[in-house]
């Protein structure tokens, strides 16, 4: 029998190591126990229907298209001491979310009568929810209305047991 040609050997090795290296390991998952929070946000022609306040942690956007035109949901985090009026303010100047204004998550632009997911972990702050795309007018979705202004809390922290010695 002829041995293997070298090339193929030395392939067989880099794809095993590859495999090793890409194949996700049982010890890598973990499990926090946390609950993901399920938003569902209704995008119609030109406003979102969803709740005002959040959790802080893992939450699971899910954009539903109940409008007649194409909509994307970009969560938007408002730096602290921002009001909705100064996004707006430097929106209109720039056409773009100020510096202050950070995007933490984003679905797709998907077309009516579709969805989409996006999932991120919300710290406690303020968030706007906009529809970034322009409308044919040439003004964006958000500056017609298409914006949700959300509040996020902190979870309460259970009381830690009592460090008291019992007699």
């Amino acid at each position: 029998m002829a041995p293997f040609p070298r090339s193929v050997v030395c392939c067989a090795a880099l794809a095993a190591t590859f495999f090793l290296v890409a194949a996700p390991a049982d010890a890598q998952v973990t499990s926090s126990g946390e609950r993901i929070q399920y938003v569902r946000v209704l995008a119609k022609d030109y406003l979102f229907e969803a709740p005002s306040t959040l959790l802080d942690g893992i939450a699971t956007f899910h954009l539903v298209n109940q409008g007649s035109d194409l909509h994307q949901l970009a969560i938007v985090e408002i730096g602290a001491g921002h009001t909705i009026k100064q996004f707006f303010d430097a929106m209109r100047v720039t056409g773009t979310p100020p510096l202050w204004a950070v995007t933490v998550g984003m679905t797709p632009t998907i077309q009516p009568s579709t969805e989409a997911f996006v999932t991120i972990r919300l710290v406690p702050g303020h968030y706007v929810l906009a529809c970034m795309i322009p409308a044919k007018d040439g003004r964006s979705h958000v500056e017609k209305g298409m914006y949700r202004w959300i509040d996020v809390a902190a979870r309460s922290k259970p009381a830690a047991p009592s460090a008291a010695k019992k007699p």
